[in-house]
């Protein structure tokens, strides 16, 4: 289980007020709140990338860094690399040399024969699948996504939306992922956590007990949808 109790400040002034939740091992949880609540912020004090007050604890035990996987909102890709190269890269920052392994990534993510593109071939949701598979290449425990479908088309964002889901049932790892948008976060996720605004704090959690996949126009879907509004807005 991973279990988050953090705080926050800027220059004196809290903008995390102790956020407090839990993630069970192998589960896909939202982060939902407003723009500019802190969102990204929680993403990355869990990712080791900023400082903070509080615990961080999986399994029991202080969080360890190697074993997160990030996915940004933009691609983040370099450019000069190709696809393999952009998904070997954190491997090399390891000292670990295994094209197989990122081969396998990329295979993971739909992209088998696209190797030896470069980015500026590829279509943003291709290269979105090409950050997802470079944080999956290290075989992390966790996987901390922040907006990373916020740029894309309406299609190409439900056309993603169902592959992460595809690729989260085959491997089971705890998915944290961020988004402002509350129709994304019912079909996406076991749970929700919704932030307040600045200084942000645990506005409430909902649990979505709703089959895979999920229709977007069920009543039930559209009562979870309900509950959230509720919570963003009170």
């Amino acid at each position: 289980m991973l279990e988050v109790d953090v705080s926050k400040s800027f220059n004196g002034k809290k903008v995390i007020d102790r956020i407090r939740f839990k993630a069970e091992e192998g589960s896909f949880v939202c982060i939902l709140g407003e723009s500019g609540c802190g969102k990204t912020t929680l993403l990355r004090i869990i990712a080791g990338l900023e400082s903070f007050e509080g615990t961080i604890k999986y399994r029991g035990r202080e969080i360890d860094r190697e074993k997160i996987g990030f996915v940004f909102q933009d691609d983040r890709l370099i450019p000069w690399r190709t696809a393999l190269e952009n998904v070997t890269f954190p491997l090399e920052l390891r000292g670990i040399e295994d094209a197989e392994r990122a081969l396998k990534a990329l295979e993971m993510v739909g992209l088998k024969g696209y190797e030896s593109y470069y980015p500026k071939h590829l279509s943003g949701g291709m290269r979105q699948r090409i950050g997802i598979a470079r944080a999956l290449v290290i075989n992390p425990e966790i996987l901390l996504m922040d907006e990373p479908f916020a740029s894309l088309d309406e299609l190409t964002r439900a056309k993603m939306q169902m592959e992460l889901l595809r690729i989260w049932m085959e491997n089971r790892v705890t998915i944290l992922f961020v988004t402002h948008s509350i129709e994304e976060a019912v079909f996406l996720a076991d749970k929700v956590v919704v932030l307040s605004r600045k200084p942000s704090r645990v506005a409430g959690e909902v649990f979505i007990d709703l089959k895979r996949p999920r229709n977007r126009t069920d009543q039930r879907f559209n009562e979870y949808r309900k509950e959230l509004m509720r919570l963003l807005i009170a």
